[in-house]
């Protein structure tokens, strides 16, 4: 399969880490790069215009145990019969009356927040919300069972309490 294994365009590398393939024989070979990358578990690298611009091909569950240690940090508040969940970093919150409620209220805005990341990624990715698309992918490819499992590891915060209305 020498036609698939290309060499980097980084001179200091004289033997790539990832296999590297030129984007031509790559589409050409489509159904063995595959056929390596899904069966083998080999993630692959394509590259074109002398490599400016390269992507990695990886297959998702692959991609999700690399992702493994990316967590969301879940704050759980309760104030007298509500429970809100809040995901800091994003500025996503869930709402229910019991904690099952809403876990299932973050699962669904969790859900938008990360098909708005991925429709449009550049706009995301130019601002500091490029800090959350590995944990978003994780999630984003993770099972709905995988998915609530990630909300599972929640921290408890003290319970609001009302301030006194000033006499």
């Amino acid at each position: 399969m020498t036609y698939l294994t290309g060499l980097t365009y980084d001179a200091a590398v004289s033997d790539p880490i990832v296999r590297t393939n030129d984007f031509s024989p790559a589409k050409a070979h489509l159904s063995d790069v595959m056929t390596q990358v899904f069966h083998g578990h080999q993630p692959q690298l394509v590259s074109r215009h002398r490599g400016k611009e390269q992507m990695l091909l990886v297959r998702p569950d692959d991609l999700v145990a690399m992702l493994d240690d990316q967590r969301l940090e879940v704050l759980v508040v309760r104030d007298g019969d509500e429970v809100t969940l809040r995901v800091l970093e994003m500025g996503v919150l869930g709402f229910g009356d019991t904690l099952d409620e809403a876990i299932e209220d973050l699962l669904l805005e969790l859900r938008a927040y990360a098909a708005r990341f991925f429709r449009e990624p550049a706009r995301f990715m130019a601002t500091g919300r490029a800090t959350h698309a590995g944990v978003l992918l994780r999630f984003a490819l993770s099972s709905d069972e995988a998915q609530r499992r990630m909300l599972s590891e929640v921290r408890e915060t003290e319970p609001v309490r009302e301030l006194a209305a000033p006499a």
